[in-house]
């Protein structure tokens, strides 16, 4: 089976990486139970390489597989009945309908746009990386993560409406009440596959948005926010806490991850989050001791002050091909630096594409054919900060497999 060029993986279209092959799939909320996780952790040793990562958009990767294996891992993850749906799928945030904080529940509007899409058959018509994003705000919001079309919560029932970029960077064309939210994100994607298909959002003219948004009331001003961390403790409806963990820079061994599900074991699920999180929902209060404590001895993050939240790496190698250096080793080392303030964060890219690039103020170290540079964006790393940057990078040098500048 052959991919589209320029889309991502997905469980029945491997993509080729620097270890192997590589599967990505989101299980369906509400589907992945405790024991569904350990079984996908366990397939993860059986038939890949063993190392499991959660996407920078809360979605689950399996790597080092082979052309033998991965039907074999596809079958596995099938068995399990994860609500695994093909075409675009409308994203929103983890805790989406349950959390206590957020300012609208989001998921009647994502079933809206769902059933408009398939009505008006634009999943397949759509360039691979399209997105629609809902967010209905809270503690684990996603105005950090770029879509084509993003929909915000607003108060008093109205939702905005922007295409192209984050909650920061997007363009908002105004707000709305749920029905014209989505009817007007069907429209733009409408839009977009009367243009061949091929286009994005961010690519539209201005006088074709200017029209969009002549339907619309002016978009209030979307609030501050701040980084979301998948760690700690969330306040549920109904008087439920959720409780929040992350692998180590998003990546943990399928069997690491088994045993972190086996800890679960009582909870009602568990559900992924940007940041590399696990956030499980309806474990037993007596439980909640055990599952950090066992949590803490696998090396996930259990503290929100954890440095490596700071830290964002690229797949780095062996994984990828045309890495530079080892992003994982040198964040390691970074995280018992003790040279982070936390008042910005560090990307640490492998080449020059910079992979996994976060969103706000950073410092990211680049990996090139000659050297190890540091670079900076809104953040004023010291010098002793640089030089263990630089230091660690050529320390953890390798050789690409693939040509890079």
């Amino acid at each position: 089976m052959t991919m589209r060029r320029g889309a991502c993986p997905t469980l029945l279209k491997p993509m080729q990486t620097g270890d192997g092959l590589l599967v990505r799939f989101a299980p369906a909320p509400g589907r992945l139970t405790p024991s569904r996780l350990k079984a996908i952790g366990e397939a993860a040793e059986q038939h890949g390489n063993g190392l499991v990562e959660i996407t920078s958009r809360g979605k689950l990767q399996v790597r080092g597989l082979t052309a033998e294996s991965a039907p074999l891992l596809a079958e596995r993850i099938c068995e399990l009945e994860l609500g695994l749906a093909d075409g675009l799928q409308v994203e929103t945030g983890p805790l989406a309908g349950s959390a206590a904080d957020e300012i609208a529940n989001p998921l009647p509007l994502v079933d809206r746009i769902t059933r408009l899409i398939a009505k008006n058959g634009l999943a397949e018509a759509l360039a691979p990386k399209v997105s629609v994003m809902v967010d209905g705000g809270g503690a684990l919001h996603l105005a950090e993560i770029s879509a084509d079309i993003r929909i915000e919560a607003a108060p008093d029932g109205q939702w905005r409406i922007g295409v192209g970029g984050n909650g920061a960077t997007a363009r908002w064309l105004g707000q709305a009440d749920a029905d014209h939210a989505a009817a007007t994100a069907v429209a733009i994607l409408g839009l977009l596959v009367d243009r061949t298909g091929l286009m994005r959002a961010q690519h539209l003219r201005d006088e074709v948005l200017d029209e969009l948004a002549g339907g619309l009331t002016p978009a209030s001003s979307p609030p501050a926010f701040d980084h979301p961390t998948p760690v700690g403790d969330f306040p549920l409806r109904g008087g439920e806490t959720a409780h929040g963990f992350a692998m180590s820079f998003g990546q943990a061994r399928g069997a690491d991850l088994a045993r972190f599900a086996e800890a679960a074991d009582g909870a009602r699920e568990i559900r992924l989050a940007p940041g590399g999180g696990l956030v499980v929902l309806g474990l037993p209060h007596g439980r909640v001791t055990a599952l950090r404590a066992t949590a803490r001895e696998l090396d996930f993050i259990v503290d929100a002050e954890d440095t490596r939240l700071l830290i964002v790496a690229c797949a780095g190698a062996p994984s990828c091909a045309a890495a530079f250096f080892d992003a994982k080793a040198v964040g390691r080392d970074l995280a018992g630096s003790g040279l982070l303030d936390g008042s910005f964060r560090v990307h640490l890219s492998a080449c020059v594409k910079l992979c996994a690039q976060p969103f706000g103020r950073k410092a990211t170290l680049i990996g090139r054919k000659r050297d190890c540079i540091l670079s900076a964006d809104g953040a004023m790393p010291d010098g002793a900060l640089e030089t263990f940057l630089t230091e660690r990078g050529e320390a953890h040098r390798t050789t690409p497999r693939r040509k890079k500048s």
